[in-house]
């Protein structure tokens, strides 16, 4: 009740703070009128068309949904989108997605995912999106592959994110909070002027959120989980002449993070396995760590786009910069297991990125003898993300279930490298009468890579780069598709699409050894991915468009498609301890290039039943599978198929099973995605009068995920299906001036498992021998690899269940 009350107290302290009003589809200010109210207007093909005309699949998440349902992370929208998921990974740097049966791990693809993200129209790194939301316009999931009309090549889809520009007209603004009983408060506003009427306005935006991250804790430390975050936007839009528009944003996002990877006693996964004292169930949201590790981030973006418009024709420049900082003090990387006792062995990472793209297109804005679209372009874009790594080595003396640290060998590891990719496009759309569209276009892409590796160098300049790890590369890949469309009549419209796509090879980071075999070298460098795309489906509006309904049926077949196992391989890992290179043991995700393909169906409706209630939802359908690829694997016995590993192998049995190669592999048809073959959502909201001023609503949103196996060398991290249910009461204003309502989230407290590592967490340190003399331990010779391994395995969860109440107000140009 204390917490409860709490709340209550902030609520009624934010009641003067509340948000937006809800918004239009994107597009309406382009051309007023235009679309019925009803309509999702979205750029897909870059040109204002409704969501039901164009023939791809594109899931639309407009400002109304953002403000409706609380979606505060980027993260969120998955639970709108199925068959889409994101997660930030645990080292607060890299990022997964999964979308059509195939993932994107930044980890593993670089900046060449199976995902590209877009934010105002160029492309951006994951990371920048994967914080909180504010002030957004609308966010466009397209799903199969594109390129051939927006920046970059990806083969599973593109996710953009528009911000709302400046209102030319109206003085206004906005401001939100939001407070939860589970330790979390966020804050947004924004203020809207027009500096001159109708030709120059500012928008100035930004977001404040605190809260506890995971809510995992310790049973050995006493450091709290948490999470804060804030980011500023300042926005200008310019019309100083009626044929040419400028608009410009400058962006910046800090967040840090003290969080703890979540454990649980591995007996609960494997009832053959030691026990573990205390026992730690997975509802208990703890961690076997003696410190937390801490993330910082840093994000500055800066982009502009100018368009002139003359005689049916419109030129647009799109530009954008975007520099990222991350850093990362990991107290016990080298101790996972905490053998040590909370013997600080810490591992810091640095990473800065900078990345910049350009691109100019030229389209009609009228149609070309009554008969064609075109869009004809050129992008260019660069990325340097140098990294530097200090990497510590425990040597210490093993005292059976514990150790002494005798010291720590920091192993400074350095990447460079730098990527340029230029390409030209066009796009041919002709109408053939009024019911048929066909439309073609390609991409000539040029890539270029460069990067290195450097191991214990003060300066980059001082000493040469690691030459097995350095890599140099040029492709030319030239992509296209073709899609034909046809209205049967009013109501229905049917179409069928073909589409190429590709993606460079790419350099693996994460595995420093000093000594590589072929084998091992081989899950590191992978060669160039390309797929073909088949898709078919239907859109359609019944009910004078009340109802609307939409099928796609999609096949994509990918070759050298770079798969990233969940779980760790154990490898024989040579690292230095002055003055040798000794092995130990290893973990590390590697990647193998192996073929791909992909079968799936995805359905939607949206049935506004009344006039104030309104149903919807959507169903996925993705089966993703390897077709016999040579994957990284642990095969300690030979046998060909991963083993089932109740702890960690020592050095001994990696090297007697491996041998020079360092590592097992296996040649595996499994699954190719994390994610389940069948999702749904399902959301509906029904609206009373109350007054002439005032509305009451009520709005639900259940999102379902089928059964799930994560990794196929782990038979312990398969996923059960889950759901999870979240309800919104309220009241608000008929015309949108503000908004008051009570939620929760995950009320039904779903506790379900999504991950468990392929073995209990281990420590690999440098064991010294000893003798025990009068005054304490002597040592008598040189270390040796060993590993000890821990009662517990490290585990994900679904989101705690959460209250809170949201409130909003806005006034004017909103």
């Amino acid at each position: 009740m204390r917490t409860f009350g709490k709340l209550a107290l902030a609520s009624v302290s934010l009641l003067a703070f509340a948000g937006p009003a809800l918004a239009q589809g994107a597009g309406k200010d382009a051309e007023e009128g235009a679309y019925a109210d009803d309509e999702i207007v979205v750029q897909a093909r870059r040109k204002d068309e409704s969501a039901q005309d164009v023939p791809l699949v594109v899931n639309a998440v407009t400002a109304e949904d953002v403000a409706k349902l609380n979606l505060r992370d980027f993260k969120d929208i998955t639970a709108v989108v199925p068959g889409l998921s994101m997660a930030n990974n645990a080292n607060g740097i890299g990022t997964t997605s999964s979308v059509r049966g195939v993932n994107y791990d930044v980890n593993a693809s670089g900046n060449n995912g199976t995902i590209e993200y877009y934010l105002n129209d160029a492309p951006v790194s994951a990371a920048v999106l994967f914080t909180q939301m504010w002030d957004v316009g609308q966010i466009e999931v397209l799903r199969g592959p594109q390129g051939t009309l927006r920046g970059r090549a990806a083969p599973s889809g593109s996710i953009t994110v528009t911000t709302r520009k400046p209102n030319l007209v109206e003085v206004g603004g906005f401001v939100e909070g939001t407070v939860n009983d589970i330790g979390g408060h966020n804050l947004k506003a924004a203020i809207n002027v027009p500096v001159i009427s109708d030709v120059l306005g500012v928008r100035v935006s930004g977001v404040v959120d605190e809260g506890k991250g995971n809510r995992v804790r310790s049973i050995n430390s006493t450091a709290k989980p948490h999470t804060e975050m804030q980011g500023g936007r300042v926005s200008v839009r310019a019309t100083p002449v009626d044929f040419l528009e400028l608009d410009g944003f400058y962006q910046v996002i800090d967040s840090k993070a003290t969080q703890f990877d979540q454990a649980a006693s591995f007996s609960l996964f494997s009832p053959g396995a030691p026990a573990s004292n205390p026992v730690i169930r997975p509802r208990d949201r703890l961690a076997i760590s003696a410190a937390a590790r801490r993330i910082s981030q840093r994000f500055e973006t800066l982009g502009w786009t100018a368009g002139i418009s003359a005689m049916g024709q419109k030129l647009t420049y799109v530009g954008q910069r975007s520099n990222a900082r991350y850093t990362s003090a990991d107290p016990t990387a080298g101790d996972p297991a905490n053998f040590f006792r909370g013997q600080q062995i810490t591992q810091n990472t640095r990473t800065k990125s900078k990345q910049q793209s350009h691109e100019v297109r030229l389209q009609n804005q009228e149609r070309i003898a009554g008969m064609f679209d075109y869009v004809v372009g050129y992008f260019h874009n660069t990325l340097n993300p140098p990294t530097v790594l200090d990497r510590p080595t425990a040597v210490g003396l093993n005292f059976g279930s514990f150790g002494a640290v005798a010291t720590i060998v920091n192993t400074k590891i350095g990447r460079t490298g730098n990527s340029a990719e230029e390409s030209f496009f066009g796009n041919l759309t002709a109408h053939l009468g009024e019911a048929t569209e066909l439309s073609g276009g390609l991409r000539r892409i040029s890539y270029e890579t460069e990067s290195d590796l450097f191991i214990n160098c003060p300066n980059y300049t001082d000493c040469a780069p690691l030459a097995a790890a350095a890599e140099r590369a040029k492709f030319k890949k030239t992509i296209y598709n073709l899609s034909l469309k046809h209205r049967l009549n009013e109501n229905v419209m049917a179409y069928a699409s073909f589409g190429t796509s590709w993606r460079p090879g790419i350099s693996v980071t994460g595995d420093f050894s000093l000594v590589r075999s072929a084998l091992q070298t081989s899950f590191l460098f992978l060669p160039p991915e390309t797929s073909k795309s088949y898709e078919i489906g239907f859109k359609t509006n019944w009910l004078d468009n009340r109802l609307k309904l939409n099928v796609t049926a999609y096949q994509q077949d990918f070759k050298n498609y770079p798969y990233r196992s969940s779980s760790g391989i154990y490898y024989t890992n040579y690292t230095f301890v002055s003055p040798n290179i000794v092995p130990t043991v290893g973990q590390f995700n590697f990647v193998g290039a192996v073929p791909v393909r992909v079968r799936g169906v995805e359905a939607d409706a949206q049935w506004q039943i009344l006039d104030n209630w309104s149903i919807g939802g959507t169903l996925n359908y993705a089966k993703g599978k390897v077709k016999n690829g040579l994957l990284p694997c642990n095969d300690l016995n030979g046998d060909g198929q991963p083993d089932v590993l109740t702890s960690a192998p020592s050095l001994g049995q990696l090297q007697a099973a491996y041998g020079a190669n360092n590592l097992g592999a296996c040649r595996l048809s499994v699954t190719s995605t994390a994610a389940p073959k069948w999702s749904g959502v399902f959301n509906t909201e029904f609206t009373l009068p109350v007054s002439d001023s005032v509305d009451a609503f009520t709005r639900g949103l259940w999102s379902w995920r089928g059964k799930a196996q994560n990794d196929p060398s782990n038979v312990y991290d398969d996923v059960r299906s889950f759901d999870t249910l979240n309800l919104y009461l309220g009241l608000r204003d008929p015309e949108g001036a503000w908004e008051v309502s009570l939620f929760g989230k995950n009320i039904l407290k779903d506790r379900t498992v999504t991950s468990v590592s392929n073995g209990p967490i281990s420590t690999s340190y440098q064991s010294l021998p000893y003798v025990m003399g009068p005054s304490g331990p002597q040592v008598t010779g040189r270390p040796s690899g060993a590993v000890y391994t821990s009662p517990y395995a490290a585990i994900g969860m679904t989101a705690p269940r959460e209250f809170g109440l949201t409130a909003r107000f806005a006034i004017g140009g909103r």
